[in-house]
């Protein structure tokens, strides 16, 4: 620049030094990661460009980064600079570098504070922004490039350095190629990472898969899981939750995720104009009509598969929930020529196997593809009511190959002696205080005789008898009736009452005393997994002989007793067994667990702590009270839930784990409870 004047010509000064003759114009580059590591000995080019007439012969430059990261070109000339990097190393490169907590680009940015006071200028740019062209990516059938690290409007076309940047030195600050992983353990023990993500991907199934629906499965998997800008998050009916999600290289990101539905019509259209027509067998027939009303999605990456199962959410589905009528099992063909049961005993809800069944009949291809890929990946199954009830059909089915099943408000589904034979299954079944649903079918046994005397119409009758057993508040299990299986995590409400003697005064001595008994205006929602209990009592061994007195395995097995739920009391809620429900507590939870393995520096999630600490003062205040069974069962349910912190252990022992937990919680917004 020679004053205002724009000076055009390329050729070199005149200009010497001691040092031998000098290049008027310079420029600095570095390449730094988001935690501020150098990217070293990264291929580049420079290409000079004039602001009218476009590229200038014989004005390239090209070089490695240094191992600061630095790039410094001297020119002849004081043109525009346009650089790009190797697409191809640049992403292997970036694959490798992990994200930074926070992930605002301009207001985040850990590098940016130092470069400017160095008076450096600071860039942002992802690796699209930085190669001409794009990298060799191994994209999936229908795949595109990820909008996040290849922005339409800005991916191949450099980084450019105007005249009056020169004679400065650059920080860009590129941002790693990665995607988002939700976290999941497995693993025998309870993890609340797996409860509340198990619990996204199985609300998730009541999702549309069409990838124009801003709330489908697929836009969750491909399109937020690949957006760094921000969590990924769970939508449902007006309500939104960020996941628990880690970062991984792109390359292991989600594979699109494959949706199943027996409602939908697949056989092919006839042509009314085509004398031919389309002819379709007998096998092709059964494999493409509509057949029932059962959902289903399965996800994958390099080394997890998740597969949830979709709760009632049809009129068919009340009708699949009803037909309560306990069968035996067998696996066969579509011609029933082979059968092979799938349990040596006990027997199955006549209604979730055949929801199960329509699956296996018309997906064949799919579910043969999905049981390769479990034999080769970590399995994690889930499901919510209905689909709970499925997701466990499945996980027998799949037993050999040790899945992780969580499941939510999910109703009985085998009888006694078929679940006596899935105690290698790990399950984790979540209560919600009184939700309904995990009462049915009742505990008893419905293969009664009706059944047997009356056909398909003893179908009818044995329901209504069912139906009749099902209003009695207490039963007594008899024969092989249905059972529960896994491992209980009770979402429920304690509660405390004062108990006192009410006398009539007559002299000499008070007479005709009344008990009376109040309740208490404090309750607490607790969050209780007595698996944990029974693992914290097998590592405690001698030592501790006396750990949490109130924790015996009796207690435990008395309060939630194996194969039933906990007693609840009568005050069924139907509203707390929908996900809506179960999610906000888990979240609440999980926000609250990290705050008090204090990694956040501010403690911000305080609501269920504070209720619970009234809870206990109000117990302490009044323990002379309390009934003595109260007392004792309240101290066993603090107890327990007193453990749930060992629940969070697995997630901060990732390499990862303590970045995760932390961009979680400042992500993360308490949902107040009211209780």
């Amino acid at each position: 620049m020679a004053g205002n004047s724009l000076v055009t010509s390329v050729t070199h000064t005149k200009a010497k030094a001691t040092a031998g003759r000098q290049k008027p114009y310079w420029v600095e580059i570095q390449l730094v990661d988001e935690q501020g590591d150098p990217v070293a000995n990264m291929p580049w080019v420079a290409e000079s460009s004039h602001p009218v007439s476009g590229p200038v012969d014989n004005f390239t430059y090209t070089g490695q980064s240094d191992s600061d990261g630095l790039i410094r070109i001297d020119m002849p000339h004081g043109l525009e600079l346009r650089l790009t990097l190797d697409g191809n190393q640049l992403a292997r490169e970036m694959e490798k570098r992990a994200l930074r907590v926070s992930r605002d680009a301009e207001n985040d940015s850990v590098v940016r504070p130092e470069a400017e006071e160095k008076e450096y200028i600071w860039h942002y740019a992802v690796i699209g922004e930085l190669c001409q062209s794009s990298p060799n990516l191994e994209l999936r059938p229908g795949e595109m490039l990820p909008a996040y690290h290849f922005p339409a409007k800005t991916a191949f076309k450099g980084f450019k350095f105007r005249t009056n940047e020169l004679e400065k030195r650059h920080v860009i600050e590129i941002c790693p190629f990665r995607a988002w992983e939700l976290v999941l353990h497995h693993q025998k023990d309870y993890s609340i990472a797996n409860g509340i993500n198990l619990g996204a991907a199985a609300t998730l199934a009541y999702a549309d898969d069409s990838t124009l629906d801003t709330v489908s499965i697929t836009r969750f998997f491909i399109n937020q899981c690949q957006d760094l800008s921000r969590l990924p998050q769970l939508y449902k009916d007006g309500s939104a939750w960020n996941m628990l999600v880690q970062d991984v290289p792109y390359s292991k990101r989600y594979y699109p995720p494959v949706f199943m539905d027996t409602s939908r019509d697949t056989s092919p259209k006839v042509d009314e104009k085509d004398s031919l027509g389309t002819v379709q067998t007998q096998d092709d027939t059964a494999t493409t009509k509509a057949d029932g009303d059962t959902q289903l999605y399965y996800v994958y990456n390099e080394d997890k598969l998740i597969v949830a199962w979709r709760g009632t959410a049809s009129l068919f589905d009340v009708g699949t929930d009803l037909a309560f009528r306990p069968v035996k099992s067998e696996l066969c063909d579509i011609d029933k020529t082979q059968c092979t049961p799938l349990l040596p005993a006990g027997k199955v809800h006549a209604g979730f196997w055949s929801g199960y069944n329509r699956v296996e009949k018309k997906f064949s291809k799919e579910v043969s593809k999905f049981e390769q890929l479990a034999g080769e990946r970590e399995l994690f199954i889930c499901g919510h009511s209905l689909g709970g009830a499925l997701a466990l059909i499945h996980s027998v089915k799949l037993k050999n190959v040790n899945p992780v099943l969580h499941t939510y408000g999910m109703p009985r589904t085998f009888t006694r002696d078929a679940v006596m034979q899935l105690s290698e299954i790990t399950h984790y079944r979540h209560v919600n205080d009184n939700d309904p649903i995990p009462a049915v079918p009742a505990e008893a046994n419905l293969d009664n005789e009706l059944y047997k005397l009356w056909g398909w119409f003893g179908g009818t009758l044995g329901f209504f008898w069912s139906l009749g057993e099902l209003l009695a508040y207490q039963m007594v299990a008899w024969g092989d009736c249905f059972w529960h299986h896994g491992n209980t995590v009770a979402f429920l409400t304690a509660t405390q009452s004062r108990e006192w003697n009410e006398c009539k005064r007559a002299l000499p001595t008070p007479a005709g005393c009344i008990t009376i008994r109040n309740p208490l205006p404090l309750k607490a929602k607790l969050y209780l997994v007595p698996a944990l209990a029974e693992q914290e009592m097998q590592q405690a061994g001698k030592k501790q002989k006396d750990f949490k007195a109130s924790l015996t395995q009796s207690d435990l097995n008395d309060f939630f007793p194996k194969g039933s739920n906990p007693d609840r009391g009568v005050n069924i809620n139907i509203f707390e067994h929908f996900m809506t429900s179960y999610m906000p507590y888990m979240y609440n939870k999980v926000l609250e667990l990290i705050d008090k393995a204090s990694i956040v520096e501010k403690r911000t999630f305080t609501e269920h702590m504070y209720n619970v600490d009234s809870f206990r003062e109000q117990m302490a205040e009044n323990k002379n009270d309390i009934p003595t069974d109260e007392l004792s069962r309240n101290e066993m349910f603090l107890n327990v839930e007193g453990l749930l912190g060992v629940s969070l252990t697995p997630t901060l022992s990732m390499p990862s784990g303590n970045d995760t937990l932390l961009r979680f919680a400042q992500y993360g917004e308490e949902v107040m409870e009211n209780v």
